[in-house]
């Protein structure tokens, strides 16, 4: 026993080394911890208007930064110099997997939920809204994605003229083009279902909302164009192939100015539905992406747009958000055009009969500011119209 005793005391008592980096190890881990929860509680708190600075190093990666400060700060330069080695390898493979390898973010921000949160940017918060209200990407599971591409099997390739539905000719001009990357993002009512994760239809979804929408731009006299693709590629795929239907668009018309591609949030009821005058209406949402360098063209479209819904139907906007790669794709197709915006309308739980209520309002907003703004294509003025 004696003996059993000792070599259990020496067991213990050796290996300080070890068990400094034990120690180590759970300071290490509770400093990480301290660390992102303090983070957190700070973007919640943050003011819905962000410091140009903010802004500024929120499209600058670590080694861009280490290079303008070294400028500065020997030391930093010195560790600048020693880090030079396979920067352009990390910066292809960023651009090609929208991941920072130096930024843990972009690897859980997807995998957590409600971790990419707090990586978006609320610029303009409609009434109520907080950082739990912000929109949601989300992508149909394993087996939902598996039965959309059986259904993607029926379907011939699209032809670049068979994208694109005319609504009516009303207007000779076309300057609106509308798209929708995730087409087959639909609404629980509609397809009597009830899990969150199976709002997803091949027939029935958002390119009912985006054909909704340009049928009411045209009848106020705006020349707009539809596009009905369904994209065959995997989900993470899409953003991709929705730019090549925007790109041939703008080599058909060159008379297109706007572009709006529509999606449907992942939030659910609560925080998706608003009352106007009696009637629920599908709240709307205006996200921008910040991974390009014209940004900001785009968020002024998107900041007037919800300042005519507020003023016009007050409440129905939740607002205008930024998100940069490491909450998505963070570019969104709107590098191609200085008036491109991304737009939820409505969630899981809405129906689309308000959905369309919504969809109605977001027009006569639209062409409000689109006759404001360029009176020489008005070809018919803009009726009053009522909500």
């Amino acid at each position: 026993m004696r003996h059993r005793y000792r070599g259990f005391a020496t067991l213990n008592m050796s290996g300080p080394r070890e068990r400094q980096s034990f120690v180590l190890l759970i300071l290490g881990t509770a400093l990480v911890f301290i660390f992102t929860g303090a983070f957190a509680m700070l973007e919640a708190e943050r003011s819905a208007h962000s410091s140009d600075i903010g802004r500024l190093t929120t499209h600058l990666s670590a080694d861009t930064l280490l290079w303008a400060m070294g400028r500065e700060i020997p030391y930093l330069a010195t560790m600048r110099d020693k880090q030079d080695d396979g920067r352009m390898s990390r910066l292809f493979f960023e651009l090609a997997t929208s991941i920072d390898p130096k930024d843990p973010r972009t690897f859980i921000g997807r995998e957590l939920p409600g971790f990419s949160l707090f990586d978006t940017e609320i610029v303009v918060a409609g009434k109520g809204v907080k950082y739990t209200d912000v929109p949601i990407e989300s992508e149909p599971p394993p087996d939902l994605a598996k039965e959309l591409e059986r259904q993607s099997e029926r379907v011939k390739d699209h032809t670049p003229s068979d994208r694109v539905d005319k609504p009516s000719p009303s207007s000779s001009v076309k300057r609106v083009f509308i798209y929708q990357t995730h087409f087959s993002e639909s609404y629980l009512p509609d397809l009597g279902r009830r899990d969150p994760d199976m709002a997803y239809d091949w027939d029935k979804n958002v390119i009912m909302v985006g054909k909704r929408l340009g049928e009411e731009l045209e009848r106020l006299g705006i020349g707009t164009e539809v596009s009905t693709a369904h994209y065959k590629e995997p989900h993470p795929k899409l953003y991709r192939s929705s730019r090549k239907t925007v790109l041939a668009a703008m080599r058909q018309n060159q008379d297109l100015q706007y572009f709006i591609d529509i999606h449907r949030d992942s939030q659910r009821r609560d925080k998706t539905t608003t009352t106007i005058d009696g009637k629920p209406y599908a709240r709307i949402s205006f996200v921008i992406g910040t991974a390009h360098e014209d940004w900001e063209q785009n968020l002024k479209l998107a900041r007037q747009l919800h300042n005519k819904l507020e003023s016009l139907y007050p409440g129905l906007s939740k607002g205008v958000f930024l998100k940069n790669r490491a909450t998505g794709n963070g570019e969104y197709n709107q590098s191609l055009s200085p008036r491109s915006i991304l737009v939820e309308i409505g969630g899981v739980d809405n129906s689309f009969v308000e959905v369309f209520r919504t969809t109605k309002a977001l027009a006569r907003a639209f062409a409000d500011l689109y006759f404001q703004t360029e009176p020489v294509d008005a070809r018919t003025s803009a009726p009053s119209g009522s909500r």
